[in-house]
């Protein structure tokens, strides 16, 4: 039993961990394109 909800947890961690990846860069990329608008004005 505890061997399945590993199997079955496990995906989801990695897609959890992915799309935290995701968002993290997605929010550097908004600063940066912050940092340039400001700088443009």
């Amino acid at each position: 039993m505890k061997i399945q909800s590993i199997k079955i947890i496990n995906p989801f961690n990695t897609a959890t961990h992915f799309y935290h990846e995701i968002c993290v860069r997605l929010d550097h990329f908004i600063d940066i394109r912050k940092g340039l608008w400001r700088s443009e004005d």
